[in-house]
Protein backbone atom coordinates (compact mmCIF):
# COMPACT_ATOMS: atom_id res chain seq x y z
CA UNK A 1 0.00 0.00 0.00
CA UNK A 2 0.77 3.83 -0.49
CA UNK A 3 2.67 5.31 2.41
CA UNK A 4 0.30 8.17 2.88
CA UNK A 5 -2.27 5.52 3.80
CA UNK A 6 0.40 3.77 5.92
CA UNK A 7 1.61 7.22 8.03
CA UNK A 8 -2.36 7.99 8.52
CA UNK A 9 -3.07 4.65 10.00
CA UNK A 10 -0.01 5.08 12.09
CA UNK A 11 -1.08 8.52 13.27
CA UNK A 12 -4.71 6.84 14.62
CA UNK A 13 -3.03 4.63 17.23
CA UNK A 14 -0.07 6.63 17.81
CA UNK A 15 -1.81 8.37 21.16
CA UNK A 16 -2.48 5.06 22.59
CA UNK A 17 0.83 4.13 21.75
CA UNK A 18 3.30 5.49 25.02
CA UNK A 19 2.68 3.75 28.49
CA UNK A 20 0.18 0.91 26.78
CA UNK A 21 0.95 -2.96 26.28
CA UNK A 22 2.74 -2.96 23.31
CA UNK A 23 1.52 -6.97 22.97
CA UNK A 24 -2.49 -5.98 22.72
CA UNK A 25 -1.37 -4.13 19.02
CA UNK A 26 0.14 -5.78 16.03
CA UNK A 27 3.51 -3.31 15.51
CA UNK A 28 5.49 -5.69 14.20
CA UNK A 29 3.50 -5.59 11.10
CA UNK A 30 4.20 -1.87 10.63
CA UNK A 31 6.73 -1.44 8.42
CA UNK A 32 10.19 0.35 9.91
CA UNK A 33 9.85 2.87 6.48
CA UNK A 34 6.35 4.30 8.32
CA UNK A 35 7.66 3.71 11.94
CA UNK A 36 10.77 6.34 11.03
CA UNK A 37 8.31 8.71 9.30
CA UNK A 38 6.40 8.88 12.29
CA UNK A 39 9.86 9.71 14.26
CA UNK A 40 10.67 12.68 11.78
CA UNK A 41 7.91 14.28 12.91
CA UNK A 42 8.42 14.16 16.89
CA UNK A 43 11.30 16.10 19.02
CA UNK A 44 14.23 14.72 20.76
CA UNK A 45 12.13 13.84 23.85
CA UNK A 46 9.44 12.07 22.24
CA UNK A 47 11.66 9.96 20.28
CA UNK A 48 13.17 9.29 23.37
CA UNK A 49 9.72 7.71 24.99
CA UNK A 50 9.05 6.20 21.53
CA UNK A 51 12.47 4.15 21.29
CA UNK A 52 11.48 3.10 25.29
CA UNK A 53 8.44 1.30 23.96
CA UNK A 54 10.00 -1.51 22.77
CA UNK A 55 13.26 -3.47 21.13
CA UNK A 56 12.46 -2.42 17.66
CA UNK A 57 11.48 1.46 17.79
CA UNK A 58 14.78 1.94 20.18
CA UNK A 59 16.50 -0.04 16.65
CA UNK A 60 14.87 2.68 14.58
CA UNK A 61 15.92 5.55 17.10
CA UNK A 62 19.26 5.21 15.62
CA UNK A 63 18.44 5.40 12.24
CA UNK A 64 20.72 7.86 10.61
CA UNK A 65 18.09 10.09 8.68
CA UNK A 66 15.99 11.03 11.83
CA UNK A 67 19.63 13.60 12.91
CA UNK A 68 20.55 14.79 9.75
CA UNK A 69 19.09 18.65 10.60
CA UNK A 70 20.25 19.98 13.78
CA UNK A 71 20.39 23.43 14.98
CA UNK A 72 21.81 24.53 18.35
CA UNK A 73 21.98 28.00 20.38
CA UNK A 74 25.31 27.69 22.39
CA UNK A 75 25.70 31.20 23.18
CA UNK A 76 24.50 33.87 25.58
CA UNK A 77 24.22 33.23 29.50
CA UNK A 78 22.91 29.81 29.17
CA UNK A 79 26.08 28.65 27.31
CA UNK A 80 27.72 25.88 29.61
CA UNK A 81 23.78 24.13 29.67
CA UNK A 82 23.08 24.88 26.13
CA UNK A 83 26.63 23.65 25.16
CA UNK A 84 26.22 20.86 27.69
CA UNK A 85 23.33 19.09 25.47
CA UNK A 86 24.98 19.71 22.42
CA UNK A 87 28.07 17.78 22.83
CA UNK A 88 25.58 15.16 24.42
CA UNK A 89 23.50 14.97 21.01
CA UNK A 90 27.38 15.25 19.08
CA UNK A 91 28.31 11.64 20.89
CA UNK A 92 25.27 10.22 19.88
CA UNK A 93 24.17 11.81 16.28
CA UNK A 94 26.84 13.61 15.58
CA UNK A 95 27.77 11.53 12.78
CA UNK A 96 24.86 11.30 11.08
CA UNK A 97 24.59 15.19 10.79
CA UNK A 98 24.66 16.80 7.32
CA UNK A 99 22.89 20.14 7.85
CA UNK A 100 24.41 22.10 10.85
CA UNK A 101 23.28 25.41 12.22
CA UNK A 102 24.42 27.14 14.88
CA UNK A 103 23.41 30.51 16.90
CA UNK A 104 25.77 32.53 19.27
CA UNK A 105 22.81 34.26 20.51
CA UNK A 106 23.89 37.64 22.38
CA UNK A 107 27.60 36.78 22.64
CA UNK A 108 29.31 39.03 25.66
CA UNK A 109 32.64 39.37 27.12
CA UNK A 110 31.74 37.74 30.02
CA UNK A 111 31.18 34.10 28.02
CA UNK A 112 33.42 34.40 25.11
CA UNK A 113 35.88 31.93 26.53
CA UNK A 114 32.99 29.71 27.83
CA UNK A 115 31.91 29.72 24.32
CA UNK A 116 35.07 28.80 22.84
CA UNK A 117 35.70 26.04 24.93
CA UNK A 118 32.13 24.70 23.90
CA UNK A 119 32.90 24.88 20.44
CA UNK A 120 35.95 23.37 20.75
CA UNK A 121 34.65 20.35 21.99
CA UNK A 122 31.49 20.11 19.95
CA UNK A 123 33.44 20.83 16.83
CA UNK A 124 35.92 17.97 17.61
CA UNK A 125 32.95 15.43 18.34
CA UNK A 126 31.22 16.31 14.98
CA UNK A 127 34.27 16.26 12.53
CA UNK A 128 33.59 12.45 11.38
CA UNK A 129 30.06 14.30 10.30
CA UNK A 130 29.70 14.90 6.39
CA UNK A 131 28.15 18.16 6.68
CA UNK A 132 26.50 19.77 3.28
CA UNK A 133 25.33 22.73 4.85
CA UNK A 134 27.17 25.00 7.56
CA UNK A 135 25.31 27.86 9.13
CA UNK A 136 26.66 30.17 11.94
CA UNK A 137 25.74 33.74 11.81
CA UNK A 138 26.54 36.61 14.14
CA UNK A 139 29.43 35.52 15.64
CA UNK A 140 30.98 39.14 15.58
CA UNK A 141 34.26 38.84 16.44
CA UNK A 142 34.94 42.55 16.35
CA UNK A 143 32.19 43.41 18.69
CA UNK A 144 32.20 41.19 21.48
CA UNK A 145 35.99 39.35 21.73
CA UNK A 146 38.21 41.42 24.12
CA UNK A 147 40.55 37.81 24.54
CA UNK A 148 42.48 37.59 21.73
CA UNK A 149 43.77 33.88 23.06
CA UNK A 150 40.27 32.57 23.02
CA UNK A 151 39.49 34.28 19.39
CA UNK A 152 42.77 33.13 18.02
CA UNK A 153 41.84 29.31 19.52
CA UNK A 154 38.56 29.65 17.75
CA UNK A 155 39.53 30.53 14.65
CA UNK A 156 41.90 27.34 14.96
CA UNK A 157 39.35 25.29 15.93
CA UNK A 158 36.88 26.44 12.70
CA UNK A 159 39.89 25.74 10.88
CA UNK A 160 41.05 22.12 12.45
CA UNK A 161 37.46 21.60 11.56
CA UNK A 162 36.36 22.35 7.86
CA UNK A 163 39.69 20.23 6.93
CA UNK A 164 37.11 16.93 7.77
CA UNK A 165 34.68 18.47 5.36
CA UNK A 166 34.75 17.59 1.83
CA UNK A 167 30.89 17.37 1.04
CA UNK A 168 29.82 21.38 2.17
CA UNK A 169 27.44 23.24 -0.29
CA UNK A 170 26.35 25.98 1.46
CA UNK A 171 28.84 27.79 3.76
CA UNK A 172 27.10 30.38 5.77
CA UNK A 173 28.98 32.74 8.24
CA UNK A 174 27.23 35.92 8.01
CA UNK A 175 28.27 38.96 10.47
CA UNK A 176 31.36 36.46 11.81
CA UNK A 177 33.70 39.90 11.53
CA UNK A 178 36.81 37.79 11.52
CA UNK A 179 40.10 39.61 10.80
CA UNK A 180 41.94 39.65 7.77
CA UNK A 181 44.07 36.52 8.22
CA UNK A 182 41.67 34.79 10.06
CA UNK A 183 39.21 34.80 7.68
CA UNK A 184 41.85 34.27 4.96
CA UNK A 185 42.49 31.16 6.83
CA UNK A 186 39.08 29.39 6.84
CA UNK A 187 38.30 30.29 3.32
CA UNK A 188 41.33 28.47 2.30
CA UNK A 189 40.91 25.51 4.12
CA UNK A 190 36.91 25.58 2.80
CA UNK A 191 38.39 25.96 -0.99
CA UNK A 192 40.96 23.45 -0.09
CA UNK A 193 38.44 20.83 0.92
CA UNK A 194 35.05 21.44 -0.54
CA UNK A 195 35.82 24.08 -3.00
CA UNK A 196 34.45 21.72 -5.58
CA UNK A 197 31.32 21.12 -4.30
CA UNK A 198 30.27 24.62 -2.42
CA UNK A 199 27.73 25.93 -4.08
CA UNK A 200 26.38 28.83 -2.08
CA UNK A 201 28.87 31.37 0.31
CA UNK A 202 27.22 33.49 2.20
CA UNK A 203 30.29 36.27 3.32
CA UNK A 204 28.54 39.44 3.98
CA UNK A 205 30.08 40.86 7.21
CA UNK A 206 32.20 37.73 7.10
CA UNK A 207 35.59 40.03 7.61
CA UNK A 208 35.55 42.72 10.13
CA UNK A 209 34.41 46.45 8.68
CA UNK A 210 37.21 48.77 7.46
CA UNK A 211 38.98 46.29 6.14
CA UNK A 212 40.47 46.71 2.87
CA UNK A 213 40.26 42.69 2.18
CA UNK A 214 40.95 42.94 -1.52
CA UNK A 215 44.29 44.19 -0.69
CA UNK A 216 45.88 41.01 0.38
CA UNK A 217 46.87 38.50 -2.48
CA UNK A 218 46.36 35.51 -0.40
CA UNK A 219 42.64 36.24 -0.30
CA UNK A 220 42.37 37.05 -4.16
CA UNK A 221 44.39 33.13 -4.41
CA UNK A 222 41.53 31.91 -1.87
CA UNK A 223 38.83 32.68 -4.45
CA UNK A 224 40.40 30.68 -7.21
CA UNK A 225 39.96 27.43 -5.22
CA UNK A 226 36.22 27.32 -5.59
CA UNK A 227 34.70 26.23 -8.91
CA UNK A 228 31.15 25.55 -8.77
CA UNK A 229 29.63 28.54 -6.59
CA UNK A 230 26.37 29.51 -8.00
CA UNK A 231 25.01 32.24 -5.09
CA UNK A 232 27.41 34.77 -3.56
CA UNK A 233 27.01 37.21 -0.84
CA UNK A 234 30.07 39.45 0.15
CA UNK A 235 30.42 42.75 0.54
CA UNK A 236 31.81 45.62 -1.44
CA UNK A 237 35.40 46.20 -0.06
CA UNK A 238 35.61 41.95 -0.63
CA UNK A 239 35.35 42.48 -4.74
CA UNK A 240 37.39 44.42 -6.98
CA UNK A 241 38.18 44.66 -10.77
CA UNK A 242 40.37 41.73 -10.56
CA UNK A 243 37.75 39.40 -8.44
CA UNK A 244 35.35 39.75 -11.06
CA UNK A 245 37.63 39.43 -14.22
CA UNK A 246 38.70 36.21 -11.66
CA UNK A 247 34.99 35.07 -11.46
CA UNK A 248 34.41 35.59 -15.47
CA UNK A 249 37.21 32.91 -15.81
CA UNK A 250 36.86 30.22 -12.57
CA UNK A 251 33.37 30.53 -12.56
CA UNK A 252 32.27 30.14 -16.39
CA UNK A 253 28.61 29.40 -16.70
CA UNK A 254 27.64 28.72 -13.09
CA UNK A 255 27.28 31.71 -10.82
CA UNK A 256 23.51 32.91 -11.14
CA UNK A 257 23.52 35.57 -8.31
CA UNK A 258 25.76 37.83 -6.28
CA UNK A 259 24.22 39.79 -3.46
CA UNK A 260 26.38 42.76 -2.50
CA UNK A 261 26.23 44.95 0.70
CA UNK A 262 27.69 48.59 0.48
CA UNK A 263 27.86 49.52 4.03
CA UNK A 264 29.22 52.85 5.43
CA UNK A 265 32.13 51.52 7.79
CA UNK A 266 33.81 49.60 4.76
CA UNK A 267 36.16 50.97 2.25
CA UNK A 268 34.66 51.53 -0.92
CA UNK A 269 36.08 54.43 -3.11
CA UNK A 270 37.35 51.94 -5.44
CA UNK A 271 35.38 51.62 -9.21
CA UNK A 272 34.83 47.98 -10.64
CA UNK A 273 34.94 49.06 -14.74
CA UNK A 274 31.62 48.29 -16.82
CA UNK A 275 34.28 46.55 -19.05
CA UNK A 276 34.60 43.81 -16.61
CA UNK A 277 31.01 43.39 -15.61
CA UNK A 278 30.13 43.22 -19.24
CA UNK A 279 33.12 40.46 -19.14
CA UNK A 280 31.44 38.67 -16.25
CA UNK A 281 27.88 38.86 -17.62
CA UNK A 282 28.81 37.03 -20.66
CA UNK A 283 30.82 34.17 -18.89
CA UNK A 284 28.01 33.48 -16.73
CA UNK A 285 24.64 34.78 -18.95
CA UNK A 286 21.98 33.58 -15.83
CA UNK A 287 23.75 36.26 -13.92
CA UNK A 288 21.64 38.62 -11.56
CA UNK A 289 23.35 41.06 -9.02
CA UNK A 290 21.54 42.33 -5.78
CA UNK A 291 22.40 45.83 -4.25
CA UNK A 292 21.97 46.39 -0.78
CA UNK A 293 23.72 50.06 0.44
CA UNK A 294 23.74 50.79 3.71
CA UNK A 295 23.57 54.10 5.80
CA UNK A 296 24.42 55.72 2.44
CA UNK A 297 22.60 57.96 0.83
CA UNK A 298 24.84 60.45 -0.90
CA UNK A 299 24.56 60.50 -4.90
CA UNK A 300 28.25 60.91 -5.61
CA UNK A 301 28.86 57.80 -3.55
CA UNK A 302 26.23 55.19 -4.99
CA UNK A 303 25.83 55.88 -8.88
CA UNK A 304 29.35 55.62 -9.79
CA UNK A 305 29.22 51.95 -7.79
CA UNK A 306 26.56 51.05 -10.32
CA UNK A 307 27.82 50.17 -13.75
CA UNK A 308 25.26 50.09 -15.90
CA UNK A 309 26.42 46.57 -17.52
CA UNK A 310 25.68 45.34 -13.87
CA UNK A 311 22.57 43.36 -14.28
CA UNK A 312 20.60 44.38 -10.80
CA UNK A 313 17.55 42.66 -10.48
CA UNK A 314 17.34 43.86 -6.45
CA UNK A 315 18.09 47.26 -5.24
CA UNK A 316 18.19 48.19 -1.49
CA UNK A 317 18.79 51.45 0.02
CA UNK A 318 18.93 52.76 3.48
CA UNK A 319 20.13 56.33 3.44
CA UNK A 320 20.23 56.56 7.71
CA UNK A 321 19.24 59.85 8.97
CA UNK A 322 20.75 62.96 8.51
CA UNK A 323 18.30 65.83 8.17
CA UNK A 324 21.49 68.28 7.16
CA UNK A 325 22.23 65.88 4.59
CA UNK A 326 21.99 66.67 0.72
CA UNK A 327 21.36 63.40 -0.51
CA UNK A 328 20.45 64.07 -4.15
CA UNK A 329 18.27 61.26 -4.33
CA UNK A 330 16.60 61.85 -7.25
CA UNK A 331 19.76 61.37 -9.29
CA UNK A 332 20.15 58.04 -8.05
CA UNK A 333 16.50 56.89 -8.58
CA UNK A 334 16.96 57.98 -12.01
CA UNK A 335 19.93 56.23 -12.86
CA UNK A 336 17.60 52.81 -11.56
CA UNK A 337 15.00 52.98 -13.99
CA UNK A 338 17.34 54.71 -16.67
CA UNK A 339 19.88 51.61 -16.65
CA UNK A 340 18.06 48.67 -15.42
CA UNK A 341 14.49 49.25 -16.16
CA UNK A 342 14.80 45.92 -18.61
CA UNK A 343 15.58 44.02 -15.72
CA UNK A 344 15.01 45.10 -12.24
CA UNK A 345 12.28 43.37 -10.01
CA UNK A 346 12.55 44.70 -6.34
CA UNK A 347 13.43 48.09 -4.92
CA UNK A 348 13.64 49.24 -1.37
CA UNK A 349 13.85 52.98 -0.94
CA UNK A 350 14.42 53.66 2.68
CA UNK A 351 14.64 57.46 2.00
CA UNK A 352 15.81 60.48 4.82
CA UNK A 353 14.06 63.26 1.81
CA UNK A 354 13.02 65.71 4.38
CA UNK A 355 14.72 68.30 2.02
CA UNK A 356 13.81 66.96 -1.56
CA UNK A 357 10.80 65.51 -3.25
CA UNK A 358 10.59 62.58 -5.05
CA UNK A 359 7.68 61.81 -5.88
CA UNK A 360 8.28 62.49 -9.82
CA UNK A 361 11.06 60.18 -9.90
CA UNK A 362 9.41 57.48 -8.29
CA UNK A 363 6.36 57.54 -10.57
CA UNK A 364 9.08 57.30 -13.28
CA UNK A 365 10.65 54.27 -11.86
CA UNK A 366 7.43 51.98 -11.19
CA UNK A 367 5.90 53.20 -14.39
CA UNK A 368 9.20 52.34 -16.51
CA UNK A 369 10.07 49.42 -15.13
CA UNK A 370 7.76 46.56 -16.56
CA UNK A 371 9.33 44.06 -13.90
CA UNK A 372 9.13 45.62 -10.79
CA UNK A 373 7.36 43.67 -9.33
CA UNK A 374 7.97 44.41 -5.03
CA UNK A 375 8.55 47.75 -4.26
CA UNK A 376 8.93 49.09 -0.49
CA UNK A 377 9.16 53.04 0.05
CA UNK A 378 9.69 54.50 3.54
CA UNK A 379 10.04 58.42 2.50
CA UNK A 380 8.21 61.30 2.66
CA UNK A 381 5.73 60.99 -0.33
CA UNK A 382 2.44 63.44 -1.33
CA UNK A 383 -1.21 61.78 -1.10
CA UNK A 384 -1.87 62.19 -4.72
CA UNK A 385 1.11 60.27 -5.64
CA UNK A 386 0.23 57.23 -3.41
CA UNK A 387 -3.47 57.60 -5.00
CA UNK A 388 -1.74 57.64 -8.29
CA UNK A 389 0.74 54.45 -8.23
CA UNK A 390 -3.01 52.89 -6.85
CA UNK A 391 -5.16 53.68 -9.91
CA UNK A 392 -2.05 52.73 -12.27
CA UNK A 393 -2.22 49.34 -10.80
CA UNK A 394 -6.28 49.27 -10.98
CA UNK A 395 -5.57 50.10 -14.81
CA UNK A 396 -2.84 47.24 -15.30
CA UNK A 397 -0.46 49.57 -16.32
CA UNK A 398 2.24 48.78 -14.17
CA UNK A 399 2.03 44.92 -12.11
CA UNK A 400 3.50 44.85 -8.72
CA UNK A 401 3.15 41.87 -6.41
CA UNK A 402 4.56 43.92 -2.94
CA UNK A 403 3.56 47.26 -2.45
CA UNK A 404 4.70 48.32 1.21
CA UNK A 405 4.53 52.32 2.02
CA UNK A 406 5.92 53.74 4.98
CA UNK A 407 4.47 57.50 4.10
CA UNK A 408 6.59 59.71 6.88
CA UNK A 409 5.50 63.14 7.51
CA UNK A 410 1.96 62.95 7.35
CA UNK A 411 -0.43 64.91 9.53
CA UNK A 412 -3.53 63.05 11.41
CA UNK A 413 -5.78 64.16 8.36
CA UNK A 414 -3.36 63.46 5.72
CA UNK A 415 -3.68 59.44 7.45
CA UNK A 416 -7.22 59.58 7.67
CA UNK A 417 -6.70 60.36 3.70
CA UNK A 418 -4.42 57.71 3.04
CA UNK A 419 -6.70 55.46 5.13
CA UNK A 420 -9.41 55.79 2.75
CA UNK A 421 -7.46 55.33 -0.32
CA UNK A 422 -6.13 52.48 0.74
CA UNK A 423 -9.77 50.90 1.65
CA UNK A 424 -11.11 52.22 -1.35
CA UNK A 425 -8.65 49.94 -3.23
CA UNK A 426 -9.53 46.67 -1.36
CA UNK A 427 -11.40 44.78 -3.37
CA UNK A 428 -8.75 45.37 -6.00
CA UNK A 429 -6.25 44.08 -3.51
CA UNK A 430 -8.30 40.99 -2.36
CA UNK A 431 -9.27 39.45 -5.88
CA UNK A 432 -5.70 39.80 -7.34
CA UNK A 433 -4.01 38.48 -4.07
CA UNK A 434 -1.36 41.30 -3.51
CA UNK A 435 0.08 42.08 -0.67
CA UNK A 436 0.12 45.92 -0.09
CA UNK A 437 0.37 47.76 3.13
CA UNK A 438 0.28 51.12 3.99
CA UNK A 439 1.20 52.50 7.48
CA UNK A 440 2.96 56.09 8.78
CA UNK A 441 5.57 57.22 11.45
CA UNK A 442 2.63 59.25 12.64
CA UNK A 443 1.62 58.40 16.05
CA UNK A 444 -1.58 58.59 16.64
CA UNK A 445 -3.29 58.74 20.38
CA UNK A 446 -6.45 56.78 19.96
CA UNK A 447 -7.18 57.54 23.63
Amino acid sequence: MEIGWWLQQASKIWKVLIGLRMEQYKWEHLPDVVIIEILKYLSDEEKVKAALTCKNWGRLYYTPCLWRKRHFDVGGYRVHANGLRACQFASLHGRHVQNLSLTCTHPSYHTAKMFQKTMEELLFKMRHAKLVEFELERLELERFWRFEASRDRLISNFVRFFRYQYRLETFDMTSAQLPSNSGIRILETLGSNSGETIKELFLEDFFHSRLAIIQVPRYLNCLTLFKNVEFLALNYNCISEDVIVLFAKTLRGKLDMINIKVCKLDPRHHRISGGAWGMLKRACPKLVVSFWFENIGQMHEIVPILSKEIPVRDFHIWTGYDDEADWVLNDTIRHLHVNYKHIIESVSLELDNNHETVDEEILALVTSCKHLKDFTLNAVILIPTIQQIMELQRERKIDLRTFRLTACGLSENEWTELSEIRDSYTTMIEQRALDFRFTTDLIVDFS
